[in-house]
């Protein structure tokens, strides 16, 4: 289960990503098989400076361990939210999280009448001197619940309406995995969207993403495919055929929102930045040839000066903080870009070129001067 996709990443690399939030120094993987995945995998985190170990058994997992360490201990599948991983971060004793008792927590462990665990404990290093003899066969993460239990460790009740907001996850095939994925992305609120990204792009994107997820490499895909189109459309464009540039253009914006997007739940990273501001610059050369094939001589000039001050304008718009209303209406560089491209597929493209600098510069007066009263 651990190797299940769950955004760009896997739940594995979730749980990870839970216990380095809560202050773990060392991650052990449990596992009596030494899969390739899991190998690469934790060699990947020990190139990031990340300390790993892999354990087989109790025997092994006492060798990897200190004495005094405190041991945050997560089922195969298992991960909390925010709120229980802060718990963890300031708790010093000995805890169990467990959950009621009752028919529809059934793929938890029953401790007994009255609560099932949820698969989190934070337990003292000892613990596992009392495990040290358990068979090969035997659970680890049950056998040091057992001690816990035994030993009378404080129970922490997650309740019922916690639960359904995902407090406590346990992700156990392909299918929870993906539905979990699709609820996370209809909840998700993204900033600044304007109407053609609210009512076009993102839901596009939301049935898209779940399935993207599952490859590894989706992201670099988007991030090449944005660069791809955004070569072929400049080549294009100096070969004299502007229309099919500009759609090219767009194709290739979309692609790289799309590669921003598919990193919306994990941290994203240089590479993001950098592929972004090649495409912005190959966009802008690809402007400039367009521009310049519109333009009456005479012009040139004129409009060379409009496309800087569109530029301008919409790196201004992508920092102004503005309210709901203006939203729908913020220029980004997809809704440029398509606007244009209309207008040049219907021979328009100086007049649109115009026309969404003027849309620009309304838009920051406005988003001013509504800043400037809520001041």
């Amino acid at each position: 289960m651990a190797m299940l996709p769950l955004f760009d990443s896997t739940i594995l690399s979730r749980q990870v990503q839970s216990v380095r939030q809560m202050g773990a120094e060392k991650i052990i993987f449990l596992s009596p098989t030494m899969h390739a995945e899991l190998l690469q995998y934790a060699d990947d985190l020990k190139n990031h400076d990340i300390k790993v170990d892999i354990a087989r058994n109790a025997e092994d997992l006492q060798r990897y361990v200190s004495q005094d360490d405190d041991l945050i201990f997560l089922a195969d599948g298992v991960f909390p939210d925010a709120s229980i991983e802060q718990e963890l971060l300031e708790q010093s004793d000995e805890l169990i999280y467990v959950v009621a008792n009752a028919d529809h927590y059934q793929n938890f462990e029953r401790i007994d009448l009255t609560h099932r665990w949820l698969g989190i404990t934070i337990l003292r290093s000892e613990r596992l001197a009392e495990i040290a003899d358990i068979p090969d066969d035997w659970n680890i993460g049950s056998a040091l619940l057992r001690t816990a239990v035994q030993a009378e460790c404080r129970r922490e009740l997650v309740s019922d309406a916690d639960m359904e907001t995902d407090a406590v996850l346990l992700l156990q095939n392909a299918q929870e995995s993906a539905a979990y994925a699709k609820r996370q992305l209809n909840e998700i609120a993204l900033p600044k969207q304007n109407f053609l990204d609210q009512f076009v792009t993102w839901p596009l994107m939301r049935k898209l993403m779940p399935l993207l997820w599952q490859s590894e490499n989706a992201k670099n895909y988007s991030g090449f495919a944005s660069l791809g189109a955004a070569a072929l459309a400049l080549i294009l464009g100096f070969l004299g055929w502007p229309v099919l540039s500009l759609a090219l253009l767009f194709a290739g914006s979309l692609a790289l929102v799309l590669r921003h997007r598919i990193s919306v739940f994990s941290t994203q990273n240089s590479k993001v930045i950098l592929v972004g501001l090649c495409f912005r610059t190959i966009a802008a050369i690809v402007l400039t040839v367009a521009v310049v094939h519109h333009a009456k001589p005479d012009a040139l000039f004129a409009d060379i000066t409009i496309l800087l001050l569109l530029c301008g304008n919409l790196w201004l718009a992508h920092t102004q903080s503005v309210g709901r209303g203006l939203q729908r209406i913020t220029p980004d560089i997809p809704l440029i870009l398509l606007t244009l491209f209309i207008a040049s597929a219907f021979g328009f493209f100086t007049i649109g070129l115009y026309s969404v600098t003027l849309i620009c510069l309304a838009y920051l007066i406005i988003a001013q001067r509504e800043n400037v009263s809520r001041e």
